[in-house]
């Protein structure tokens, strides 16, 4: 008995779990600028992430097409990666 009871409350935990969305977003683009004093990453439509304290700049050139993953409950809109 306690056995199911266990396994009851594991696969509700589980249901649970799985209904709850995402909180990362993932945007793609083409880098057109790096600001390394700012900590700033524009792609090449415009937009701007603000990059993570100890980002490697050296991974990263302009013209380079990369993927970063966003906080999405962030309006600062801060990249992940």
């Amino acid at each position: 008995m306690t056995r199911q009871i266990i396994a009851f409350f594991a696969s509700s935990f589980l249901c649970v779990a799985l209904s709850i969305p995402a909180k990362a977003e993932e945007k793609s683009g083409i880098v057109a600028a790096i600001d390394r004093d700012g900590a700033l990453l524009t792609f090449s439509d415009g937009t701007t992430y603000v990059l993570p304290h100890g980002f490697d700049y050296d991974a990263v050139e302009t013209g380079m097409e990369v993927h970063v993953i966003l906080d999405a409950f962030d309006p600062a809109e801060v990249a992940a990666a």
